[in-house]
């Protein structure tokens, strides 16, 4: 019996010892993870990576002139474990440093916490009137009330009691004197919140300020505050606003659907990405690659090393484009819609809804895209600002209606219409077709020609029946081609066919006998060898057809990239050569009856009233030599109302070096549309 009972006696004191035991623990982990909020993974160091942003390539054009650079920016960030390392009153101190530096430098805004829920100052705080509360703003309080411990319906007081408490901010010097006044206090609770709010502790860093500049850096870089960073950050900038903006794209982060093949190539999860444009079409030489940087800090908060893998900049891409050709572009674009509205003094059937249109030029020999211009069109500089505005847009701006919009080529479908007749001997150079203003050869459908009678009598040849872009011509001539044998060609000049640009486009369609039911075929067949029925190209199509048209037979691969250097103008990595582009088709043209065809080019341009009003007449080549340009006019059908007005020109017109067409949509008639190809003229041959 004795024996038992002392063997209860040791059980109870060994129970006795282990309680002493667990409360001095609780105690002390107490005291270390909320009160002094010093990290106990080992209570000594802590060990973190921080990716180091890799630098963005730069976008120039053709002539070395930047489109899109960078520039650098600097937040201020804390670190949990730096700053929590020190213990409280350091930690106080540093951010009341921090508050004041923001101060004297006057970057006070730099600084935000949006989250606070309090109006007035400590001790008098009141809840926001509920109609200032945002969701937001709500929804952050009661995560601070579920990470500090309290209930949902916390008092004010219960908050701040609760800062005022865990952060010592009551404290006193040893003669009894308050070490924080109320308005130091007040800082240090809305600063606590905040970081509450931005989850500080399971994040490790908090965002203190926001491009910073350099003065506020020097500053707060010379108080040698624990657990104070800076990081680097990279913006692009836009060196023309509203310019361009179609084709250079935006960048932005990473969505989750797009994360999966991000990672694959080795992506960070917050890395930013080309979205779309020449940014996204080119990201693979723009990225670079992110550095690694190291840092481990002791329990005090101190840097004990730092380890560093350099990130590799990125490469500097040079496009095709000409800046000041793409801006005569986007000006005319802009000026020729407007002055279309303006000669239609209110008429819609004349105009008076046009809103919109598209231009491109090209080197016709290399398929160099000069100029890709989409109006109307937005500025990248506030696109992010300004989103939801220009998507509810009705005109829809951010449509690239050079790739992508569609459009019946009207008239200037006539030129090549005018080659295939050539090449297949269904006409000659001299031969003539009689046109009496209504084409008759079918009883049932007998169509007029719009711009009989005709200045070179009741019989034209292949010159005279484009100058005076004669209907009755083209139906015979198509009739005698065939639907087959027209699509089979004029497929091969681009129609319904992939331009091969690296932003993508739509490839329209070519009209075909399969697309029809047969009693349909010879009425449809007459309407396609007009511009009209089912076909329907894009602006860049139409560009690269006359491109391939005007240099003897050969289309090529459209491309908007010129050349790669490593960044700030280093060694080069790629540059396009002629003999590494695709050829898509070869037509072989004799230069005779590609002769005729430009002739007739020219004559549009000298004897059409409009064209010659807008097209200069006096353009010089850089040894002082005359340039004649030639073009061609198209007022197409449009069932959205009033004809789309279009025009395509080559300068100079017997040996091309730039092509130009041109789409204004509603813009009642073809010669309105050689407005802005003068403008690009002007532009590319030196003209202020």
């Amino acid at each position: 019996m004795t024996v038992r009972r002392s063997n209860l006696w040791r059980y109870a004191i060994i129970v006795a010892i282990f309680f002493l035991i667990s409360v001095i623990y609780l105690g002390r982990l107490f005291y270390l993870q909320i009160i002094v909020g010093v990290p106990t993974d080992d209570g000594s160091e802590d060990t973190r990576r921080v990716t180091v942003q890799a630098v963005r390539g730069e976008i120039y054009d053709r002539n070395g002139k930047a489109l899109v650079s960078n520039r650098y920016t600097y937040d201020l960030v804390l670190s949990y474990s730096g700053l929590a390392g020190g213990g409280l009153r350091r930690a106080n101190d540093a951010c009341l440093s921090l508050a004041d530096a923001l101060q004297s430098t006057g970057a006070g805004d730099r600084h935000k916490e949006a989250y606070f829920p309090y109006d007035g100052t400590y001790p008098y705080y009141v809840l926001r009137d509920s109609s200032d509360l945002s969701s937001t703003v709500s929804y952050r309080l009661q995560k601070v009330l579920r990470t500090i411990g309290l209930e949902e319906d916390a008092s004010i007081a219960d908050v701040v009691k609760y800062y005022v408490s865990t952060f010592d901010l009551l404290a006193t010097d040893a003669g009894g004197k308050r070490l924080y006044d109320d308005d130091e206090i007040d800082r240090l609770i809305r600063l606590r919140y905040d970081m509450d709010a931005r989850s500080f502790k399971e994040n490790g860093e908090y965002l203190y300020a926001e491009d910073i500049g350099i003065e506020l850096m020097t500053y707060v870089k010379e108080l040698s505050l624990s657990g104070v960073s800076f990081t680097v950050n990279v913006e692009r900038v836009y060196n023309y606003p509203g310019y361009a903006s179609h084709i250079l794209g935006t960048v932005g982060p990473i969505y989750s659907e797009e994360w999966e093949y991000y990672n694959e190539q080795g992506y960070q999860m917050n890395a930013i990405v080309g979205k779309s444009g020449c940014e996204y079409a080119f990201e693979s030489y723009l990225r670079g690659s992110d550095g690694i940087l190291e840092i481990t800090v002791d329990a005090d908060g101190r840097v004990t090393s730092k380890t560093l893998v350099e990130p590799i900049a990125g490469n500097d891409v040079y496009l095709t484009i000409d800046i000041d050709l793409q801006i005569a572009a986007e000006d005319g674009l802009r000026d020729n819609v407007a002055e279309v509205v303006r000669r239609a003094q209110g008429d819609v059937s004349h105009g008076a809804n046009c809103t919109a249109g598209a231009a491109v030029a090209l080197d016709p020999d290399t398929f160099d895209v000069l100029a890709i211009a989409s109006f109307p069109t937005y500025d990248l500089t506030t696109y992010n600002l300004q989103y939801d505005e220009l998507i509810s847009d009705a005109r829809n701006p951010l449509f690239n209606r050079a790739l992508n919009g569609l459009y019946a080529p009207g008239s200037t479908y006539k030129l090549g219409v005018s080659v295939v007749g050539l090449l297949q001997d269904r006409i000659s150079t001299t031969s003539r077709i009689a046109c009496n203003g209504k084409y008759t050869r079918y009883h049932d459908y007998q169509p007029k020609c719009s711009t009989w009678p005709h200045a070179y009598g009741s019989t034209l040849n292949v010159t005279q029946a484009i100058a005076d872009s004669c209907n009755c011509f083209f139906y015979e001539l198509g009739y005698r081609l065939g639907i087959d044998t027209l699509s089979g060609y004029m497929g091969r000049f681009g129609f319904g066919k992939d331009t091969g640009i690296e932003l993508g486009g739509q490839v329209g369609n070519q009209a075909n006998a399969d697309d029809w039911l047969a009693a349909e075929i010879p009425g449809l067949t007459l309407q396609t060898a007009i511009g009209q029925s089912d076909t329907a190209a894009s602006p860049l199509q139409l560009a690269c057809y006359l491109g391939t048209l005007t240099n003897g037979g050969t289309r090529y691969s459209a491309h908007l990239l010129n050349a790669v250097h490593a960044f700030g103008g280093g060694e080069p990595v790629y540059t396009f050569r002629q003999t590494e582009q695709t050829v898509l088709d070869r037509i072989e043209i004799a230069e005779s009856d590609l002769a005729a065809v430009l002739r007739g080019m020219r004559d549009v341009v000298t004897e059409n009233e409009v064209v010659d009003r807008y097209i200069p007449n006096d353009l010089t080549d850089a040894n002082g030599n005359a340039v004649a340009v030639g073009g061609k006019t198209g007022t197409a059908q449009n069932s959205s109302g009033c004809d789309n007005a279009l025009f395509v020109c080559a300068a100079p017109y017997n040996d091309p070096e730039v092509v130009i067409s041109v789409v204004i949509e509603q813009g009642y008639t073809g010669g309105y549309a050689s407005m802005t190809a003068g403008k690009i003229l002007e532009a590319f041959y030196g003209r202020s």
